[in-house]
């Protein structure tokens, strides 16, 4: 079964994000990299401002698995981990990832 990767950007007070450059650079840097991991696609989306989870901005992406998701991970692309100071220079991201267990 594929896995779902979320990586999290907290909401915090006079904090930047770009959000045009994540989408319209970062994104194509992490695709250049991670697809040939095994990552399939992702979704961006932005919280509003009241929002109870206290987030700003969350990624998701589909992966074949949360194996290929660890070793792209270990290969520790610095391309992709160093780009986040371009976008979010006060807040780094919080990452989790679960295994779907079923899709309707």
């Amino acid at each position: 079964m594929p896995a779902l990767v979320y990586v999290s950007y907290p909401r915090r007070e006079g904090a930047k994000f770009d959000m045009e450059y994540y989408l319209n650079t970062h994104m194509k840097i992490v695709e250049k990299h991670w697809t040939p991991y095994g990552m399939q696609d992702w979704v961006v989306s932005q919280f509003d401002e009241g929002d109870a989870s206290g987030m700003n901005v969350q990624a998701i992406m589909t992966w074949d698995s949360v194996q290929a998701f660890e070793k792209a991970i270990e290969a520790n692309i610095p391309e992709v981990m160093e780009d986040v100071k371009h976008y979010s220079p006060e807040v780094m991201p919080v990452r989790w990832y679960a295994q779907v267990k079923a899709k309707g």
